[in-house]
């Protein structure tokens, strides 16, 4: 085992072990009346016994890839849509459903006004994951079915879906410049739009109010058209994702003018992920397959909330150190978490926040450790990685019993982290460079 001992002993350094009486005199001092095995005491200590504090960074981790049947993905206030082709996770096809709210009650004269056009106003976050020189493309669809929560649940997720026509009532093709553009506009029906005027002229009952409009326009879907290859995000609040109608009326200057008809329930809204991982090391994780050890996907690992794939690790040995010595007592555990080499170009591309949870034998989350420290190598991508501090969550498995026993996951936190395609590969003890690594403190009486 590849350890340092610090001894309450004389100093002395010999190899990789390193001897100090001052450190240990003091740890010793604090913890032999409350950390003691049963049966023994430290005044049993004769001069040839050694109390060593050691450090090893050899205990065995085992390490898996799970896959969540759904994740949360409504109420982000981030609209996505696109495609995204990943050598390591396969092709995301990322759709978007929300609801639209009837326009404030608008005076439009029967006579001397007309229909212009109707548009879809998007605005882009800043957000894309693929290539922004190329043209985006986007259709948009009518919904047909009451975009709605099912019973007792209160979000819609990853696999919700929702019926909707199958001929598009418009369609975008063109460059899409997600951290200069203010906003894109589709061009949406005529036929709607002049559909739509009417019944906002006139009054009907059909569009006034929201909840009779709703059972007439039930919402629309986004989704990428012929040639996506990137997933770009917009806004998805009120004032920001419009379905805008406008005409004109012919005073003595012809006058134009428009409604809104702005996004309803921000709750409602949610996007849609439809993973393919045929030819990827995830290929197999898919039906009743919800677990692929590392050993099976190339000694690595795999998280991305948005796809619902996340990161399991196990300290299957941990109990076993007690056996040690007569008294054994953890001082301190860090878990570092080292992207894989190769599989990202900048840190940009990784969450930015990745939380470490404990979850029971079903990969149901009980606690968040925390969050982790992230150090990027901005230079290199050299020496880019999470640190965790996890010496309560070991010493609390030392004493837990098959019910309490909890693993840790490696997921990005929250609602962020299901906004983006952002996602960590991580290596396991097996791989030479930039494997994960614990590291445990310890004392250890012989």
């Amino acid at each position: 085992m590849n350890a340092t001992f610090f001894s309450h002993k004389g100093a002395k350094c010999s190899g990789g072990i390193i001897y100090v009486t001052t450190v240990m005199a003091l740890l010793v001092t604090v913890l032999c009346s409350s950390c003691q095995k049963t049966g023994f005491a430290y005044d049993n200590v004769v001069d040839n016994q050694q109390t060593d504090y050691i450090l090893t960074d050899t205990l065995s981790l085992t390490m898996k890839t799970i896959q969540y049947d759904s994740v949360p993905t409504s109420g982000s206030g981030i609209l996505l849509t696109g495609v995204k082709a990943d050598s390591h996770f396969g092709t995301s096809t990322i759709n978007s459903f929300f609801q639209l709210q009837a326009p404030s009650s608008t005076d439009i004269p029967v006579n001397g006004s007309g229909f212009d056009s109707l548009r879809l106003l998007m605005r882009p976050t800043g957000y894309i994951a693929g290539d922004s020189t190329i043209p985006q493309s986007l259709q948009v669809y009518r919904v047909t079915q009451s975009i709605q929560f099912a019973k007792t649940f209160f979000y819609l997720y990853n696999n919700s879906d929702f019926t909707a026509e199958s001929t598009p009532l418009g369609t975008f093709t063109g460059i899409i410049r997600p951290k200069t553009d203010k906003s894109i506009s589709i061009k949406m029906s005529d036929a709607l739009g002049a559909q739509l005027f009417a019944m906002v002229r006139d009054k009907s009952p059909d569009i006034f109010p929201t909840s009779s409009f709703l059972n007439f326009f039930p919402g629309l879907k986004i989704t990428p058209g012929p040639g996506s290859a990137s997933v770009m995000a917009f806004q998805a609040i009120d004032t920001s994702l419009t379905m805008r109608l406008y005409y004109h009326i012919n005073e003595l200057i012809p006058t134009a003018r428009y409604v809104d008809f702005k996004m309803n329930a921000s709750e409602l809204q949610f996007n849609q992920v439809l993973s393919n991982r045929t030819g990827s090391p995830l290929e197999k994780l898919q039906g009743p397959v919800k677990e692929l050890p590392s050993a099976a996907t190339g000694n690595m690992t795999f998280t991305q909330s948005l796809t619902g794939v996340a990161t399991r690790i196990d300290i299957p040995f941990l109990k076993n150190m007690q056996q040690l010595g007569q008294f054994f007592k953890i001082m301190k555990v860090v878990l570092t978490v080292y992207p894989a080499t190769g599989t990202y170009t900048n840190s940009s591309q990784i969450p930015s926040n990745l939380a470490l949870c404990q979850v029971d034998k079903t990969n149901t989350v009980t606690d968040t450790i925390g969050y982790g420290n992230l150090s990027i190598d901005n230079q290199y991508n050299e020496n880019t990685y999470y640190s965790y501090d996890i010496t309560n969550y070991c010493n609390t498995q030392l004493s837990a019993d098959l019910a309490g026993t909890r693993g840790l996951l490696l997921t990005t936190p929250g609602g962020a982290g299901r906004n983006t395609l952002n996602r960590l590969i991580a290596n396991d003890q097996q791989i030479a460079k930039k494997k994960i690594k614990v590291q445990v403190y310890y004392l250890l009486y012989k």
